[in-house]
Formats: C-alpha cells, sequence, structure tokens
C-alpha cells in the first residue's frame, strides 16, 4: 500500500469478528464445529516454527521458507506501483493487471524484500502454493490440528497486497506466520450488494467483488453500503489465525514488507459428490434464461430435492427405489449420477 492510500476501512464503523484464546490445534476441530460466522483465534498458531523465524526479522523468515522449498517455480504476480497491490483487472475486464511469472522462489522473495525501501511500491505476491508440492516439509513442522479433516494447506505470500473480496467453497483456517493482515468478511447473502464480477475468468479463479475497497463507488455500486452494515473486521497479527467458514466473502490485506498466510481447506461433504461449482454453471446454462414462470417452477423442485431436502422426504418411495433421493449419497450412486450427466450434456 502506498503512502498516500489509505483505506476507508480504518474509519468506517464496521463491527469486529468474534475472537477466542481458548481454541489449540489439539481441540480445533471440536472447537469448530456447528461454527458458522468467522472467528478469530487468537495466538493459535504463535508457537509454530515458521512463525517464530517470522518474528526475528524478514529475512529469517526468507530462509526458513527457502529450507522447506522443494525447487519448482512457484506463480509469481508482478504489478506496477499503479496497481496500489491491488489483484485485480484490467480497465475493461480483458485480462488482469499484473503479469505472471513462473520463477524460482528465491526469486520472488528477493523481488519483495527489494520493494520495502521504494516509495512507490509494486505489487509482488505469490498466490494459493499448496505445500505438499513447494513446501513438502512444512506441515510436519507447524501443525494446525486439522488433519482429521484433510485439508489442502496452501502458502501465500507477498509484499503489500490487496485480495478483492470473494469466497471459497470450503472452510478455511487460515493461519497468519507473518506480518498484519486485516480482513473484511461478509456473509454469503450479501452477493447482490457486493457486485461479483465474471464467473468464469477472475484473477484467482473465483469469481470477485469488483468494489474496490480502498476507494469504493457508491454511485456506481451504491448497494455496496448495504453490504457495510453485514460486515465484520478481523485484524491478525502474527500467531493468530481466522476461521472462515465455507462461502463467506473476504477482502484480504497484508499490510507489511513480507506477509505470510498458511491456508487449511477443507469440505463438509465427500470429495466424491463434486464441486457445487458445477451445479450452478449447469443451472445457468439450463435454467437461467426460461421464461419467469417456468424459472419458478424449477425453483420450487429445486426448493424440494435439493435446498430443503430432509432424509425423511423420500419415506414414502421404497428404500429399493429410492435411487439418487436415498440421502447421503453413496459413492456408487454419485458416480452413476456424474456418468449420466456426462453422457446428457453430450446431446
Amino acid at each position: 500500500m502506498n503512502a498516500c492510500v489509505q483505506p476507508f476501512i480504518e474509519t468506517a464503523d464496521l463491527a469486529v469478528a468474534d475472537e477466542t484464546h481458548e481454541v489449540t490445534p489439539d481441540n480445533v476441530l471440536e472447537s469448530l464445529s456447528g461454527v458458522t460466522r468467522p472467528l478469530i483465534l487468537r495466538n493459535y498458531c504463535a508457537h509454530f516454527p515458521a512463525v517464530r523465524a517470522g518474528t526475528q526479522s524478514a529475512e529469517t523468515m526468507v530462509e526458513y521458507l527457502l529450507n522447506h522449498y522443494s525447487g519448482q517455480p512457484v506463480n509469481g504476480c508482478y504489478g506496477a506501483p499503479e496497481t496500489e497491490g491491488r489483484v485485480f483487472y484490467n480497465e475493461d475486464l480483458t485480462g488482469f493487471n499484473f503479469e505472471s511469472r513462473r520463477v524460482p522462489l528465491d526469486t520472488l522473495l528477493d523481488d519483495i524484500l527489494s520493494t520495502a525501501q521504494s516509495a512507490q511500491k509494486p505489487m509482488r505476491y505469490m498466490p494459493s502454493s499448496e505445500v505438499s508440492y513447494w513446501f513438502p516439509t512444512f506441515a510436519g513442522e507447524n501443525n494446525a490440528g486439522v488433519a482429521g479433516v484433510s485439508p489442502i494447506g496452501s502458502l501465500w505470500l507477498g509484499n503489500r497486497v490487496r485480495i478483492a473480496a470473494h469466497y471459497d467453497f470450503p472452510n478455511n483456517l487460515a493461519c497468519n506466520i507473518a506480518g498484519r493482515r486485516r480482513f473484511t468478511l461478509l456473509p454469503p447473502e450479501q452477493i447482490a450488494n457486493l457486485y461479483p464480477g465474471p464467473l468464469e475468468f477472475a484473477p484467482g479463479g473465483q469469481e470477485i467483488s469488483l468494489v474496490d475497497f480502498y476507494r469504493p463507488d457508491f454511485t456506481r455500486f451504491p448497494r455496496f453500503r448495504k453490504a457495510l452494515d453485514s460486515a465484520y473486521l478481523a485484524e491478525l497479527h502474527p500467531g493468530d489465525a481466522l476461521y472462515i467458514p465455507g462461502m463467506w466473502w473476504h477482502h484480504v490485506e497484508s499490510l507489511d514488507t513480507l506477509n505470510v498466510l498458511y491456508t487449511h481447506w477443507w469440505r463438509d461433504a465427500a470429495a466424491y459428490l463434486g464441486r457445487p461449482t458445477n451445479a450452478l454453471m449447469h443451472a445457468v446454462l439450463g435454467l437461467r434464461d426460461l421464461p419467469a414462470h417456468q424459472r419458478a417452477a424449477w425453483r420450487a423442485l429445486f426448493d424440494y430435492y435439493v435446498f430443503e431436502a430432509e432424509p425423511e422426504r423420500a419415506e414414502h418411495i421404497e428404500p429399493a427405489a429410492r435411487g439418487v433421493l436415498a440421502q447421503p449419497l453413496s459413492l456408487e450412486m454419485a458416480m452413476q449420477l456424474r456418468a449420466r450427466l456426462q453422457n446428457d450434456l453430450k446431446r
């Protein structure tokens, strides 16, 4: 963030997310069971060797990361100072405001540290990078206690970068390793007030809000004021963690010279059930352009079979004949349904 840029959220009257000092890696899964709102976990990962390295100096953090690095090139995002650290689109949304490069990690880290003294700071950023591939020994030394849900662990790092508000389907336990980080969190039902961009083309792959949280244009995006009424703020220091339930929107700012985040994504349903985004895109294809009265009829079907479905909904059908109405969906039935959909899409 350049010195002249001030985020509106420093003065906005936003609610602060709930926090606790009682959750540790030993009790985390039990403690988070049933939690449906973001929760700050103070000092959750302060004992991590990675956090201890980061609190010594940026150079010590760099050395620690390189000691766990596999040597494979990482994805680096390189943006001009004019981006003010905002990872975003270009002006007409035909591309992005940064250049993607495949570079050695030490090159990217040198580039990040070299920006520390620059008056006009360029964007330097490594998006989600799975630790199992790029940092294979990192998880063993920095155990977040969520192995029981088979999470995908990833590192994110960069200088002072802003990630546009977006949501992720999985739950996320985000451990703040180095640098300070600020999250602005909004519940899923605020989607219409956040003005999401293209579904299939976004800087991180997931659709993002087009609102600039540092300079919100309330003339172009008037409903964003309503979104702010439901927003929560979470300020993390090194050693803190944040639990973000799946589908919550979050705008993320890294605030120091070198910032490192260790995320853990997991889902509450079996992976063989597939990505819900696939169902959304199929609905766009098959339902969205129908006349309004037909969409209303299909909404009733979706409520009956999906959104309001309970196991007893199919009790009037003999068990052997329930097929895809049986709950939960078995692996065998899921594979049959997947094959049927694939065949139908070829027609």
